[in-house]
């Protein structure tokens, strides 16, 4: 896989954005500071809950300095809803700020994840997510109060933040196709390409990604048994539920750190992560695949032949 990499302006960046926040405002009533965003498939093994520990603590530092954000969640587990359907929704029941199991809505998947969603929005004051269960994101597909020259590369141009904590992922790239664009990327060490990154990159942690680690049980195993050493793998397989989630709330609590801390509003600190994350997505392209990994290869592989 290779990494998509533009080149954008500033101008187009908070264009982009200022669609996500118009679309922000149009549903909710209120103009974000900040958009965060997941784009995936609804399975389990994306590790959607992780996000939502993230952003409660984020939320908490919002309600501190007076910021606000939006969570778009845009993710399905079915075909994609017809327009009819979808303007049907919108006008008797407020779409997608609200929703309503069985088809066109819900699927059995997406109302488990809804009602997690509807959790956190009735805590949460400085955040709310919006999920958007539809295949592709533009005004026919998801609604009349989208921006009408809204299209899908907006949501992967106008975010700051892009979710994809993983809980398992052979490879992975969409978690960082907004990375070109500016945005910082957060990913999980289980996903393959923290490989492809730490190859590509001197330095991944800081500069437009964010790499979590749920899966370092060191610490917690030493708190609760007493442990001197490292854990291995039958400490692995007989952690209980408490470590688990013991270990997600102290990484959630580190990452939601680091993300404020690099969220800006500035334009020239927006401008400095557009061109890093150009220069990071540039060295994951295509063309860097086949220059660097594919085509080393085959030479490789023709000298082998030759020389047998």
């Amino acid at each position: 896989n290779g990494v998509p990499a533009h080149e954008i302006s500033l101008a187009e960046k908070l264009t982009s954005k200022n669609k996500l926040q118009m679309y922000c405002q149009n549903l909710l009533g209120y103009r974000p500071d900040f958009v965060f965003t997941h784009v995936t498939r609804l399975v389990p093994s994306k590790g959607l809950w992780r996000d939502l520990r993230v952003l409660e603590q984020i939320e908490e530092k919002f309600r501190q300095n007076g910021k606000t954000g939006v969570f778009f969640v845009l993710s399905t587990e079915v075909s994609q809803r017809r327009s009819y359907d979808i303007y049907s929704m919108e006008s008797q029941y407020n779409w997608p700020v609200a929703h309503m199991q069985g088809w066109p809505d819900l699927s059995g998947g997406e109302a488990a994840f809804y009602t997690k969603v509807q959790q956190f929005n009735a805590r949460s004051r400085n955040i709310k997510i919006i999920f958007v269960n539809q295949f592709g994101f533009e005004p026919r597909l998801c609604g009349k109060r989208m921006p009408k020259d809204m299209q899908f590369m907006d949501i992967r141009k106008g975010t700051d933040v892009e979710f994809g904590q993983s809980i398992y992922e052979p490879f992975g790239i969409s978690q960082l196709e907004s990375l070109t664009f500016g945005g910082l990327c957060v990913l999980s060490n289980a996903c393959g390409c923290t490989g492809f990154i730490n190859d590509t990159s001197k330095s991944s942690n800081g500069h437009n990604i964010i790499i979590t680690n749920y899966t370092n049980l060191d610490l917690c195993l030493k708190d609760k048994a007493g442990l001197g050493k490292s854990a291995g793998i039958e400490d692995l397989l007989q952690t209980d539920s408490s470590v688990l989630e013991q270990i997600e709330e102290n990484e959630s609590s580190k990452v939601a750190k680091q993300i404020v801390g690099q969220l800006t509003q500035d334009t020239q600190e927006i401008e400095n992560m557009l061109q890093n994350g150009y220069a990071l997505a540039k060295n994951m392209s295509w063309d860097a695949v086949l220059k660097n990994y594919l085509l080393p290869s085959l030479e490789g592989l023709v000298e082998v032949v030759h020389s047998t």
